[in-house]
């Protein structure tokens, strides 16, 4: 049976607690936040981590086998994010500050198991992860259904409306998400609601949504600059936004017509070879990496497209992204991968990956012709014959 949500038990537990900060702390110290709880007699422990951006940290536990409410003091001079983890529970965040108290009942709902009661910026947190865990069980209704039709016959068609009825979950949840933070912009609990998933799909974009992020940004910043969690977020919204800014200048860098930025790797002879080697000379640029496995499936059609355009002048660089040589020269022997091999031995650390934009998406293609322009780029490789054939029979420019 549930412990009954005893508000006489909450009132004296409220005023020992005041006693004890009187006691401790002198008449003239702000009183601590108060999270406290009445959950079931599990013969296990409830553990209260303090969240960051960077972590979380454990501070406290209390043992639930007791059946007595427990009760955390924390010392929160700003509003700060707690997480109250239990094995047989959703985990549940709260935001406090110095003062507040937060309380929270168990209940026997298998969508959201709780009953808060609290300041208003920790409820514009708890009523939402409300609506995200009751959203997350009707997808997990759905997974049930999934498993136990497997054997139906009309298998597929019960599969299509389940992914039909999951996009439509994600997509509903997508948009209230959206609006929410819209509701609230000022508040901690949107930080939390920005970053956040439903299942393990992201619900912004940092690209996409930026706005959203400035509106935040703004707003948290115009309410509670010194923050620690609003700090955190203003610097994750100014890197978001260089990202956006770089990004931007790669594709324009990086648009077709432009000439192909310059830069000089380590050839297997150990001389430095460039764009600049090949002038005069229309060239394919084949990123790739020896431990990619998608880029050694593409290995034999880069070999085939070659050797099929080699009559007609196209050079191939082959830039390798690892850091183990014997692992590099292994594969370019194995899988026969013509060209002239070149490579730094930096991984995902080469600064050809920044120069390329490439962000570890490979394989991937430019197309270079003989002024040195950039003719196309992809990873989609099944364009990479037509791409070819259009730099050939273009008609040339000045």
């Amino acid at each position: 049976m549930l412990l009954k949500n005893n508000s006489l038990s909450y009132f004296l537990i409220a005023i020992l607690a005041l006693l004890a900060y009187s006691c401790s702390e002198g008449p003239d110290k702000q009183p601590k936040a108060v999270i406290m709880g009445d959950y079931l007699p599990f013969e296990d422990y409830v553990f209260l981590n303090k969240v960051s951006a960077s972590n979380i940290k454990m501070l406290d536990s209390a043992d639930l086998n007791t059946g007595q409410p427990f009760v955390f003091e924390v010392n929160a001079p700003e509003y700060t994010v707690y997480r109250l983890a239990h094995k047989e529970l959703y985990p549940l965040m709260v935001v406090v500050k110095n003062g507040d108290t937060v309380r929270i009942s168990q209940t026997l709902s298998k969508a959201w198991p709780y009953a808060i009661d609290g300041p208003q910026e920790c409820l514009v947190l708890t009523d939402y992860l409300e609506k995200l865990n009751r959203d997350h069980h009707m997808v997990d209704s759905l997974s049930a259904v999934f498993q136990n039709s497997q054997s139906n016959p009309d298998f597929a068609r019960i599969r299509d409306q389940l992914n039909e009825e999951f996009i439509r979950l994600h997509e509903g949840h997508k948009a209230f998400a959206r609006e929410y933070v819209s509701r609230h912009p000022s508040s901690i609990a949107s930080i939390i609601i920005v970053n956040g998933f439903f299942k393990e799909f992201a619900l912004f974009n940092q690209r996409d949504d930026f706005g959203y992020y400035e509106m935040l940004d703004e707003a948290l910043m115009a309410r509670m600059p010194e923050n620690k969690h609003v700090i955190d977020f203003h610097k994750q919204v100014e890197n978001i936004r260089a990202s956006n800014e770089y990004e931007l200048e790669a594709k324009m860098r990086l648009s077709p017509g432009r000439l192909i930025p310059e830069f000089k790797l380590p050839g297997k002879d150990g001389k430095q070879y460039g764009p600049a080697d090949y002038e005069g000379k229309p060239l394919m640029i084949y990123f790739w990496a020896a431990a990619d496995a998608k880029s050694r499936q593409i290995n034999p059609l880069i070999k085939k497209v070659y050797e099929s355009t080699r009559p007609y002048g196209l050079e191939l660089m082959c830039i390798a992204f690892d850091k183990d040589p014997s692992v590099w020269e292994a594969a370019i022997k194995l899988d026969e991968l013509p060209g002239r091999h070149v490579t730094d031995l930096k991984g995902a650390g080469s600064p050809v990956q920044k120069l390329f934009n490439l962000k570890m998406q490979l394989p991937a293609y430019f197309l270079v012709d003989n002024k040195g322009r950039i003719v196309d780029h992809d990873t989609d490789f099944s364009r990479l014959s037509g791409d070819i054939t259009d730099m050939f029979t273009q008609k040339p420019e000045n």
